[in-house]
C-alpha cells in the first residue's frame, strides 16, 4: 500500500491524507499509527484553508520511522522521512491525547539512528544453561568460559558495523531497542575461543545450545540500544 501525505507547496504544511478524501486515489498507511474521528476534521481543515494553494503528494520511506515509545501506544511522537521525488523532508508526527488531532510538521534537518550500546542478555543466559542440561548441568566453570567467549566475540565488533554482523534482527518495546542474532562466523569464532578450556562433550552440548537459541527472540539475542537525533542538512 503506497504511504503518502500531502503537502502545501506554498506553505510547506502537511496532513495525512486518509481514505475517501480528496483526489488522490490510494489509501495511505503508516506504521504504529491510529485514527480517529478528530484527524479526519484536522485533515478538512487543511483543505478548507489550502483550497487556493499548490499542493503535492510526498511519499513515506517506512523504514526510517521510528519512536521512543512502544508502536501499541498511540500518544506518541513519530519521526519519518518523505520525499516528493526531487527533495526529501523530515516529518514530526505528534499525538498528544486520543481525544485530539495529530499534528505534522516539516522539520529541518535530517535524522539519524546509530547504535549507542550491545550486550549479551547474560543473567537470561546463565539460567537458561541451567535449565537446558536438566539434571547434568554444565560446570559452572564451562558455563563462565562459553559466557566470557561470547562477550569478548561482541565486543570485538565495531558499533557502527554491527548491523552488518547480526544475520536479522527483532524490534523490542521499542524501535530504539532490538534484538539481533549473530552471524555464523562469529558463533565459529565462539566455539573456537572455547576449545581450549572444553572436553569433546561439553563443546557438543553448547554447540547444540547455540543452534537452537540463537534467533532474536532467543536468548543469545544480542541487546542493541539506539538513539536517534536530528543533525542539521550541513552536517557530515
Amino acid at each position: 500500500m503506497v504511504k503518502k501525505l500531502i503537502r502545501c507547496t506554498q506553505c510547506n504544511q502537511v496532513i495525512h491524507l486518509y481514505e475517501g478524501f480528496g483526489d488522490f486515489g490510494e489509501t495511505p498507511d503508516l506504521p504504529d499509527i491510529e485514527w480517529s474521528s478528530e484527524d479526519l476534521n484536522s485533515q478538512k481543515e487543511f483543505f478548507h484553508d489550502h483550497k487556493s494553494h499548490a499542493i503535492e503528494e510526498i511519499f513515506v520511506d517506512p523504514d526510517t520511522s521510528i519512536s521512543d515509545k512502544p508502536c501499541y501506544e498511540p500518544t506518541k511522537t513519530i519521526y519519518f522521512e518523505t520525499s516528493n521525488g526531487r527533495q526529501k523532508f523530515l516529518i514530526r508526527r505528534t499525538k498528544l491525547a486520543l481525544d485530539q488531532p495529530a499534528c505534522y510538521e516539516i522539520i529541518p534537518g535530517r535524522l539519524q539512528v546509530s547504535n549507542v550500546s550491545c550486550r549479551i542478555q547474560e543473567n537470561d543466559l546463565r539460567k537458561q544453561l541451567s535449565l537446558q542440561n536438566g539434571a547434568a548441568p554444565l560446570p559452572e566453570e564451562i558455563v563462565k568460559k562459553f559466557i566470557q567467549a561470547f562477550q569478548e566475540e561482541v565486543e570485538s565488533i565495531p558499533p557502527e558495523k554491527l548491523f552488518q554482523e547480526v544475520e536479522e534482527i527483532q524490534e523490542g518495546d521499542t524501535p530504539l531497542l532490538v534484538y539481533g542474532s549473530l552471524k555464523e562466523a562469529h558463533w565459529k569464532s565462539v566455539l573456537q575461543r572455547c576449545q581450549q578450556y572444553f572436553q569433546k562433550p561439553e563443546l557438543l552440548k553448547i554447540m547444540h545450545f547455540i543452534r537452537d537459541n540463537k534467533n532474536p527472540e532467543d536468548v543469545l539475542a544480542l541487546l542493541i540500544k539506539r538513539d536517534m537525533a536530528i543533525l542539521d542538512h550541513k552536517t557530515e
